[in-house]
C-alpha cells in the first residue's frame, strides 16, 4: 500500500509539473498567480512547482517592464528557459536534407538545407549525411556548439511505429533502413524517426486557437499525406506510420501511383499526378515537379486551359472522396492544408467539397473549414521541434519529481 501511495504521489507531481510547463508553452510568459488560475493548482502548489522548475533551470524569471501602469519596482514573470536544452528537427525529402536547431523555449536558432541526390544511397550514407548536417548546425550556434538533447527526423514515406527508421520512402530506393540507433550513437542524443505528414499536427500542440481541437493536417504536393490530432494526441499506427491517406484507393484499377498500386488518391492529387494529367504523359516522372512548373500549370488553369483545369478538378475530386471516407469513419474535422495544394486552393476547393458531398453520408463535412499553411518546411520543423520538446518535458518532469522525492 505504501509503495502504491508513493507511486501515485509521484504521478501527481509529474502531472502538475507538466501542467505548469504546458501552460507556459501556450502563453509564453505569465505570473505565478496566472499559472494557478489556468492549471487549477492552489497558489501555494503553483508557487512551489514554479520554484522547483526555476531551481532546475527549466524556467526563468523575466522582469515586467510595465512601470507606466503601476508604481514601484517591476514585477517578475515566469517563462520557459531557452538555455535548458537544444533540440534538432531534421528533414529528409526528395533531393535534399534540411534541419533546424531550436532552444528549450522553442525559439529557432539556426537552419540549414543541402541539396543532395539520395535516391540510390544506403542507410549508412543517410546516417552519415544526417550526422554531418546536425553537427554543422550545432557548430553554427551563436553561443557555441553544445550537445543536442533530442533529435527528430521527419521523412517523406512510411516509418516504423517504434520510431527507429524508414520502411519505405519515395526519396530512397532502399527499404527498411535503420536510422535512430546509429544516428543516436553518433550524436549522443535520443533520435526519433517519423513520417513528416503524420508529424505535422504536433506543430499546433501549443497554439491557443487549436487547444482541445480535433483536426487533420493534409499535405498535397510531391505526394499526399495526412496527420490526425484526436483527443489531444497525434495519431500514430501500431505497426508503421499513419495516416496513409494518399494511398486510400480512389479508383480501382486506375492511374499508377508512385507506391506501385493503381488508383490511389495520390495518383490523382499529387503534383506529379496533376502534371501527368495536364500534359497527357502517362508516366510517373523520375524527378520532382518543381514549384515553378506547378505554378505555371495553375496559372494555365486559371487562364482557362481545359487540360490543366480538368487535372486540378480531378485532383480536388480525389481529395474530396478521400475526405468523405475519413469523415464517415471519424466525423468531420477542420483540415489544415499545406503544400502546393494550399497555393492552388482556388482551383481545388470546389471539387474537394463536391467530392465530400458525393462520398460522405448526407454529404457530412462538405462545409468543413480549410485552414491554409503555405510554408510546409516551417510546418515540419515546428512539428519536429514541438515533438522533441514535449518528450523533454516528460523526462524533465519525471526527473524533477524523483529529485523532490529524494530530498
Amino acid at each position: 500500500m505504501s509503495r502504491l501511495a508513493k507511486t501515485d504521489a509521484d504521478m501527481v507531481r509529474v502531472h502538475n509539473r507538466l501542467a505548469v510547463l504546458d501552460h507556459l508553452r501556450r502563453v509564453g510568459m505569465t505570473t505565478r498567480k496566472a499559472v494557478s488560475e489556468a492549471t487549477g493548482l492552489s497558489v501555494s502548489a503553483s508557487s512551489a512547482i514554479s520554484g522547483a522548475l526555476l531551481r532546475g533551470g527549466l524556467l526563468e524569471e523575466v522582469e515586467e517592464d510595465d512601470r507606466s501602469i503601476r508604481r514601484g519596482r517591476p514585477g517578475k514573470s515566469l517563462a520557459v528557459c531557452g538555455r535548458a536544452a537544444r533540440v534538432a528537427a531534421l528533414k529528409i525529402a526528395v533531393g535534399e536534407v534540411s534541419g533546424r536547431i531550436s532552444d528549450y523555449a522553442g525559439r529557432p536558432l539556426v537552419e540549414l538545407r543541402r541539396g543532395v541526390d539520395i535516391s540510390g544511397r544506403d542507410g549508412g550514407f543517410i546516417v552519415d549525411l544526417l550526422a554531418d548536417l546536425a553537427t554543422d548546425l550545432a557548430g553554427r550556434l551563436e553561443d557555441g556548439p553544445r550537445a543536442l538533447d533530442k533529435v527528430v527526423v521527419a521523412v517523406q514515406g512510411k516509418t516504423f511505429s517504434d520510431l527507429s527508421g524508414i520502411v519505405w520512402s519515395p526519396a530512397l530506393k532502399h527499404r527498411h533502413i535503420e536510422i535512430a540507433a546509429p544516428l543516436s550513437a553518433r550524436l549522443g542524443a535520443e533520435v526519433s524517426v517519423l513520417n513528416d505528414c503524420s508529424l505535422m499536427p504536433e506543430a499546433f500542440r501549443w497554439r491557443p486557437d487549436f487547444t482541445g481541437l480535433d483536426f487533420a493536417t493534409l499535405f498535397v504536393g510531391f505526394g499526399v499525406g495526412m496527420g490526425l490530432r484526436l483527443n489531444g494526441a497525434t495519431f500514430q499506427g501500431k505497426h508503421s506510420s499513419a495516416v496513409e491517406f494518399g494511398h486510400i484507393n480512389h479508383m480501382p484499377g486506375g492511374a499508377l501511383c508512385r507506391c506501385g498500386n493503381h488508383g490511389c488518391v495520390e495518383a490523382y492529387a499529387s503534383d506529379y499526378a496533376i502534371w501527368r494529367s495536364a500534359t497527357g504523359n502517362g508516366d510517373i516522372p523520375a524527378h520532382r515537379i518543381g514549384d515553378e512548373a506547378m505554378q505555371r500549370l495553375a496559372d494555365a488553369a486559371r487562364a482557362g486551359d481545359p487540360a490543366a483545369r480538368a487535372a486540378f478538378e480531378a485532383a480536388g475530386n480525389a481529395i474530396g472522396y478521400g475526405l468523405g471516407r475519413v469523415f464517415t469513419m471519424i466525423d468531420p474535422l477542420p483540415i489544415v492544408l499545406t503544400g502546393s495544394g494550399a497555393q492552388a486552393i482556388d482551383l481545388l476547393e470546389a471539387s474537394i467539397r463536391q467530392g465530400i458531398r458525393e462520398s460522405a453520408v448526407d454529404g457530412l463535412g462538405s462545409d468543413t473549414p480549410l485552414i491554409l499553411e503555405e510554408d510546409t518546411d516551417a510546418l515540419v520543423f515546428d512539428a519536429g521541434t514541438a515533438y522533441a520538446l514535449a518528450a523533454l518535458d516528460q523526462e524533465f518532469a519525471r526527473s524533477a519529481a524523483e529529485a523532490t522525492e529524494a530530498a
